[in-house]
């Protein structure tokens, strides 16, 4: 029982020391997909709005949105044959928000500032979660993964691959003892 033991810790610790440092290793393309996302998806749609809202005196509808999300991210999933403009659905993962219907509940008190009579928000889905830019504090609410996130994630993860070691040494060690 006891060579079982053994080696089934040290299974465990090399399964969460290879987590810890592919987490590491992993970095460098989790900070260039989150500066990739504000560029490329976040921006633009910003842009979009802000130039609207500049030549027209108002933000876009739903409909205008997406119109021009549709084009600009050859993306035409979106139903614009839809009568009820709010009723619109986003453009991939793109969602235009001026109100807080359909915000995931877990995110409604990111909105809690939000004067949809003159603000918006724009959020991209991630998979797993919404990264959103808000219009009435102009901030970003993203992911952000930096190197301080990575090492702190890779010493939890060699702290619980070592835990069943420690446990062993103290084991060990009262063992003697007795």
């Amino acid at each position: 029982m006891r060579i079982v033991s053994k080696i089934l810790t040290v299974l465990w610790t090399i399964f969460w020391g290879y987590a810890g440092v592919s987490i590491l290793i992993k970095t460098p393309y989790q900070i260039k997909k989150d500066e990739e996302l504000i560029k490329n998806e976040l921006n633009p749609c910003i842009k979009f709005v802000e130039t609207f809202k500049s030549k027209n005196n108002r933000l876009p509808s739903y409909r205008e949105f997406y119109t021009w999300g549709s084009d600009f991210f050859k993306d035409y999933t979106s139903d614009l044959k839809i009568e009820v403009d709010s009723l619109l659905l986003g453009v991939g993962r793109v969602k235009y928000i001026r109100s807080n219907y359909g915000i995931i509940l877990d995110d409604l008190s990111k909105f809690k500032e939000a004067n949809w009579k003159k603000d918006y928000a724009i959020g991209v889905w991630r998979g797993e979660l919404m990264e959103y830019y808000f219009s009435w504090n102009k901030e970003y609410d993203t992911n952000n993964y930096s190197w301080i996130d990575a090492f702190k994630t890779f010493m939890a993860l060699i702290g619980v691959g070592l835990l069943p070691l420690v446990f062993w040494k103290i084991y060990l060690t009262k063992r003697k003892k007795t």
